[in-house]
């Protein structure tokens, strides 16, 4: 406008005669005065969506004009501002500027604002809404002449950016009830009058760059659809694209989160928006949305939870992981847990699925969660007549409860406590209404909290609980029934780490006297430094929860005998874990009981002890006869096969208890055990591409091997089966050496290219931590402590403190190989003597002295081992005694003599026997008898071996070509 004042027509329109010809005017130029036109202004319009609502505005005011004088219609000037010297854009859509009536007793005058809002509104928001309830309620009333009057008073905002830039929350109201009540009415003109609303937001949305217009735009979109449901379908005809909410949700207009939920997009959809970071600053911001008529939808962290919910469960395993590595912060979750405090049960029940993955995802969120999360909403979902809603509650339960036994144990008393009663008959209702998945979830919570109640004598929930728990362990062979009743029932009397990880078994064999770090890193993924593994409350738990199933009888003892005979591992091991905590009861009941589970049950524990199966299971095996065999059960231990025995005696070296039925089963048979010579291959694993294998070792029962290119392999021994786990190189050159290292149960490796790399499971990936340089290529590494001791390519030892501060050992640069046992570090040096260093202190003792003369240079101490007490060197010779005689005589008690010219390269030792690579058969392991010191014969590995370890009754060796191979005497 250029300031001129301008003036037009609207033509008379008979409301019978609907002609084309008259509704479909042209609209003229703003400041043409000619015939009767409809004077217009240019307002701004949605890309793509063009907006010829002129027409309908145009039948609306006429119709309106004729209701309010039907002799006659006037038209009045439009005056344009004078001040205002905008001038419009051409792309924006046409509008009116003002509509009166000659005759109306009242003049609606409409002030329209420029382009940057300068002039508000100056009608009530309170008259105006008067007005619309009298409209809402008497029909008979000039309802089409208030309506207009409203949409004068509430619609001129929205024609200009400015304008919407500076809207409150009551006028997106006033908007969202005039949305309403065109809505109510059926003619097409009021249709397009909601086209108009409709498209100058969306307007707002895709083309203005001011995040206050948009921002408004959004929150009067959410403020129509709040009022009016049908909204949504209007504003998803009308295309509004997700990528337009997505990049409003980025420039922090957290309403955009609440269209983006309604407007209901595939998983598929919302993943390619890229738009989670947004969304978890919206639900770590909540005090940054205030209320309004929004209200009665999900606030912007509410539904930014439901998408997130829809983000962490809706795709596959590795995608949902992806993204619940983003919020599973502490920080994040308090802000999550905050959300959880409004009284919204659907965002509750996304927060409590949440939670639910995060825990799946990493375990240390329990700890969290646990101190934080309001335990009475979980039991108010399970006492809901939804079984949606008691699903959520039993999988949050599930997960919740697998903590350290204390702490779960606060936990039930806080359930018990804010539950009362009612929540043990609520389980009870679980267990017969419910599938038969969340029948043993709410089983499982059920027994945990009868256990609390520590009645005496026998309880009707625990027994119904155990019926279910018995009912699917006989279901059908690997069935997920099958699979979760062993899990729930195998960890009921046990422990958890906060990383919800079962830590029954490792709490059990520690009671089995297991304390080598050597030996319980054959073991599965345990961290032996947990404070769970020091809880005092898991013996009293396991007690109180062993007495109320022993209770039960033999039903439960012929349903574990089943499950021992179960050709699936999992569920067979399940049933030995838990009959070796219940053992742990048993012992204290009375004779009658306790011969009646070691009848039922003994024939089929036998079965684990035999030589080749994982440790693990031997020894709580060995744990289970020694706690059932008492009595008249020792009878049958003395009748075992000569398998067992043999395993029995194996074992001793391990475990004392295996010693002691060992001795017991000698005393009433008192027969020379027979020692099985035939070694038989189990396993063969590698790739041929990394060089020869330098190094192997056991770390967290996984079997590490390193490479000649740098190399780290890790393996799963499975039975004769081997399985790559992972495969690292972060080694320059070749990997000579591995050591277990104390300080954080973690592992070194050694290299040439002059670094030790400090390595730990973290997060279920193997990650180095640190990386310790050292001056010279490094041959082997022992640790004790914090200290680390390296024997480097130049002969040298070193040693490293916990502040990585090297200092040498010995002057003499003649070390071949090292051990350190018992405080104490055994040095084999290349002129065949054997030196022994104190770790506390610099005192140094030779135990074994030197070869005399120029030949002893030619004679080095190539390997030395450590078994039980006693000491052994190969290089010409191999020697052995026990720790006091080499410091009281130094001198051996055995010697085997080994071929003329030949020295031995690696030795490994072992309950039975010695095992030998010597220089004049590389490619071969000779076998000796520890004992009488004969040579059984030998095994071939098939191409050079450049490494030896013996675990577990096997002897494993690395080859030049790259290939592990394993054999065991059976």
């Amino acid at each position: 406008m250029d300031g001129t004042k301008c003036s037009g027509r609207i033509p008379t329109i008979n409301a019978v005669d609907r002609r084309p010809e008259v509704c479909d005017q042209k609209v003229q130029s703003p400041c043409s005065t000619s015939e009767p036109e409809l004077t217009a202004l240019s307002l701004p319009c949605a890309p793509k969506n063009p907006m010829p609502n002129i027409e309908a505005i145009s039948e609306l005011s006429a119709t309106i004009m004729q209701d309010r004088d039907k002799k006659s219609y006037t038209i009045r000037n439009i005056h344009a501002d004078k001040e205002s010297n905008q001038t419009l854009n051409p792309h924006k859509f046409l509008f009116f500027d003002h509509i009166a009536s000659s005759t109306s007793l009242q003049k609606h005058r409409i002030t329209l604002t420029n382009h940057q809002g300068s002039h508000a509104r100056d009608i009530q928001n309170s008259s105006s809404w008067k007005s619309f309830n009298k409209v809402s309620s008497h029909s008979g009333k000039d309802s089409t002449s208030e309506l207009l009057g409203i949409f004068e008073k509430t619609i001129p905002k929205l024609c200009f950016f400015g304008g919407l830039g500076k809207s409150d929350d009551d006028y997106a109201e006033e908007v969202a009830k005039f949305y309403k009540m065109l809505n109510n009415k059926t003619e097409i003109k009021y249709g397009m009058f909601k086209d108009v609303i409709l498209d100058q937001l969306l307007a707002g949305i895709s083309t203005s760059k001011e995040e206050r217009v948009i921002r408004a735009s959004v929150s009067i979109l959410t403020a129509i659809i709040s009022a009016n449901k049908s909204a949504i379908e209007d504003i998803k005809k009308k295309g509004l694209q997700l990528h337009v909410l997505a990049s409003a949700l980025k420039q922090n207009v957290h309403e955009a989160a609440i269209l983006i939920y309604l407007i209901n997009p595939s998983p598929g959809e919302i993943k390619t928006l890229e738009i989670l970071p947004a969304l978890v600053e919206v639900v770590c911001t909540p005090g940054s949305y205030k209320g309004g008529m929004a209200s009665l939808l999900p606030t912007p962290p509410g539904a930014s939870l439901k998408i997130i919910e829809v983000l962490v469960t809706a795709f596959d395993y590795t995608t949902n992981n992806k993204h619940l590595a983003a919020i599973s912060s502490p920080c994040i979750i308090s802000r999550l847990l905050d959300v959880a405090r409004t009284n919204n049960l659907n965002e509750f029940l996304s927060l409590a699925t949440v939670l639910i993955k995060c825990m799946q995802f990493d375990g240390q969120c329990r700890k969290y969660i646990l101190q934080f999360t309001p335990v009475t909403r979980f039991i108010l979902l399970l006492q809901s007549n939804k079984n949606h809603d008691k699903f959520i509650a039993l999988e949050f339960f599930h997960e919740i409860l697998r903590i350290p036994r204390s702490s779960a144990i606060s936990l039930l008393q806080k359930i018990q406590k804010e539950g009362s009663t009612d929540i043990m008959h609520k389980l009870m209702d679980c267990l017969q209404q419910l599938q038969p998945e969340y029948q043993l979830l709410a089983a499982n919570v059920l027994l945990q909290l009868d256990t609390m109640n520590n009645s005496p004598g026998r309880s009707v929930f625990g027994e119904e609980a155990m019926k279910v728990v018995r009912k699917h362990l006989a279901s059908e062979e690997g069935s997920s029934m099958q699979l979760l009743s062993a899990y729930i029932l195998s960890n009921l009397g046990g422990t958890y780490a906060w990383t919800g990880e079962p830590y029954t078994v490792a709490w059990l064999v520690k009671k089995t006297g297991l304390a080598s770090p050597y030996h319980c890193n054959m073991l599965r993924n345990f961290n032996w430094l947990d404070k769970s593994l020091q809880d005092a409350f898991t013996d009293s738990w396991c007690s109180r929860i062993s007495r109320s199933i022993i209770n039960i009888g033999n039903p439960i003892f012929h349903a574990l005998e089943k499950g021992l005979k179960s050709k699936i591992r999992i569920v067979s091991r399940a049933c030995l874990i838990t009959i070796a905590w219940l053992g742990c009861e048993i012992t204290k009941c009375p004779d009658g009981i306790r011969n009646s589970a070691c009848e039922i049950l003994l024939s089929g524990i036998e079965q684990f002890l035999h030589p080749g199966l994982e440790l693990e299971d031997r020894l709580l095996a060995c744990l289970c006869i020694y706690n059932y065999a008492s009595g008249k059960g020792m009878q049958k231990v003395i009748y075992f096969s000569e398998g067992v025995k043999e395993s029995l005696r194996r074992l001793s070296s391990i475990t004392w208890m295996a010693e002691e039925l060992h001795k017991v089963i000698n005393y009433y048979q008192p027969n020379k055990s027979r020692i099985s010579c035939v070694h038989t291959q189990i396993m063969e694993s590698g790739l041929k591409c990394n060089g020869a294998v330098c190094a192997l070792i056991y770390y967290k029962g996984l079997l590490y091997s390193g490479y000649s290119d740098g190399s780290i392999k890790v393996w799963d021994i499975k039975g004769q089966s081997a399985m790559l786990v992972w495969n690292m190189k972060e080694h320059k050159k070749a990997v000579t050496c591995f050591s277990l290292f104390e300080p954080g149960d973690s592992l070194l490796s050694g290299s040439v290219d002059k670094t030790i790399r400090v390595w730990q499971i973290i997060h279920r990936k193997l990650e180095c931590i640190e990386v310790i340089a050292v001056k010279e290529p490094v041959q082997h590494m022992d640790a004790y402590g914090e200290m680390i001791f390296v024997v480097t390519h130049g002969h040298g030892l070193k040693v490293f403190d916990e502040s990585r501060t090297v200092k040498e050992i010995g002057k003499n640069k003649n070390v071949k190989c090292m051990r350190v046992f018992q405080e104490k570090i055994y040095v084999g040096c290349t002129n065949s003597s054997i030196q022994e260093f104190s770790t506390t202190n610099d005192r140094k003792h030779e135990i074994k002295a030197r070869a005399k003369g120029w030949k002893s240079q030619k004679k080095p101490v190539n390997s030395i081992v450590a078994y039980k007490d006693w000491l052994y060197c190969a290089g010409a010779t191999v020697e052995g005694s026990s720790f006091k005689e080499w410091r009281r005589q130094c001198k051996p008690q055995m010697s085997i003599a080994i071929d003329k010219g030949d020295h031995v390269l690696a030795m490994g030792v072992v309950e039975d026997f010695i095992y030998l690579n010597c220089s004049s058969s590389t490619h071969y392991i000779q076998i000796w008898l520890r004992e009488t010191h004969k040579k059984l014969g030998r095994i071939s590995a098939g191409s050079r071996i450049t490494s030896l370890l013996t675990a577990n009754d096997m002897v494993l060796c690395g080859t030049e070509s790259g290939l592990i191979k394993g054999w065991i005497p059976l």
